[in-house]
């Protein structure tokens, strides 16, 4: 599970910032939250609200570059620049920092690297197993222009060593381990496989013919999950019984989908001419089932597009209830609709906006001073109580 994200001259957000899903014992003993292996309260929903250009998807693309980081980096070229801008609007040359702190099993791992888009500077993991009080520093690498391999390398993580041999500029030490099959790296590995989501590392993916043949072939091998998200799919539609999906493979072996929505028992209507919120649907329960079944974290930008307030909302109890969330899957995305606020406790609603210097600032509701449990937050969010709302004052 995820505990917690922080970052520093990553993108639109030049100083810190944080998404966070530990809790206090002051949250809501209810089916929101878990107790994890370390025996902390975490949040199964997290989101994140805030006006347009305001840093909502940027504090979400911390996870997708860190997946990218963690599993494919060493598949890049050598001479491929790492996907990451520091805060552009002053003349800036600082490094980007990224952490993030989740936990496999009974041992909870902190990560964390600092980079820029030539080079990783620094890189180190750290473990604690349960019952243990301190973290122990698994490995460390360092940018150093006076050593051979320019990296000095402290290793108590089983590396070997000639490993220091396979590290690359643009490549983390988890995915040139990976590659080498390390047991450890390995299992990270398995756990960032995990994160299911709709943002890579340039922003979120909005081609919606390339989301729709993704979800189609991940129903097409898995499905259980397929007939869960027909009864959602007529659920949400009644005239819509479900999605047949036709796989056809042309002579140069290439695989290509056709899908049909089923309506009324009998009628077929190819999926093009289905209605946005069925197509976005459908695209969406990919991510949401894979986790819900296997868990994980699903990471959604702007996860309520296309789709009615109460099909968000019904989505939004799937991870609260332990019978469909049976392994605490996590959801962390963005949204713009002010009435999902109401869904949610003070803990699980992060607010992000820019300041006049263009810089993007975040923070969780509950760090903002009286506020109660039981206010009414989207009344007050709209009043512009908790700040996070576009100004159209002209």
């Amino acid at each position: 599970m995820i505990h917690s994200i922080e970052f520093k001259n990553f993108f639109s957000f030049k100083d810190e910032g944080c998404l966070s899903l530990q809790v206090n014992e002051k949250a809501p003993n209810t089916e929101k939250y878990f107790t994890n292996t370390t025996g902390e309260r975490t949040m199964k929903v997290l989101s994140v609200f805030g006006h347009n250009a305001s840093g909502k998807t940027n504090s979400l693309k911390t996870l997708s570059f860190l997946q990218w980081l963690i599993i494919y980096a060493y598949t890049e070229k050598p001479d491929v620049k790492i996907p990451v801008i520091p805060f552009a609007f002053i003349d800036n040359k600082k490094p980007t920092e990224v952490s993030v702190k989740f936990d496999i099993d009974n041992d909870v791992y902190n990560y964390y690297v600092k980079l820029t888009s030539e080079k990783i500077i620094n890189e180190k993991l750290q473990k604690k197993s349960v019952g243990k009080k301190k973290f122990k520093t698994l490995f460390e690498r360092s940018w150093n222009n006076g050593e051979e391999n320019n990296y000095l390398l402290k290793d108590k993580f089983g590396l070997g060593v000639r490993f220091k041999e396979h590290l690359r500029e643009n490549a983390s030490l988890l995915a040139t381990a990976f590659r080498d099959k390390h047991k450890e790296s390995t299992k990270i590995v398995n756990f960032w496989e995990k994160v299911s989501t709709n943002l890579n590392v340039v922003g979120r993916m909005d081609n919606e013919i390339y989301n729709i043949i993704n979800a189609a072939e991940f129903f097409d091998k898995n499905p259980a999950l397929k007939k869960k998200a027909d009864n959602l799919l007529n659920r949400f539609d009644l005239g819509l019984k479900g999605i047949n999906i036709d796989k056809k493979e042309k002579s140069n072996q290439e695989i290509y989908y056709n899908l049909q929505g089923s309506h009324y028992g009998e009628y077929k209507l190819d999926f093009p001419f289905e209605s946005s919120g069925t197509k976005r649907l459908f695209a969406v329960l990919k991510n949401i089932l894979y986790v819900l079944d296997k868990g994980g974290v699903a990471v959604l930008d702007e996860f309520d597009t296309d789709l009615h307030p109460m099909m968000s909302e019904a989505l939004l109890e799937m991870f609260f209830s332990k019978e469909t969330n049976p392994h605490n899957a996590q959801l962390i995305f963005s949204a713009h609709s002010p009435h999902l606020l109401n869904l949610l406790d003070k803990y699980q609603i992060t607010f992000t906006e820019k300041n006049k210097k263009g810089e993007s600032e975040i923070w969780r509701l509950d760090e903002m001073k009286g506020v109660r449990l039981d206010d009414n937050y989207y009344a007050k969010y709209l009043s512009g109580a908790y700040g996070a709302v576009p100004d159209f004052d002209l």
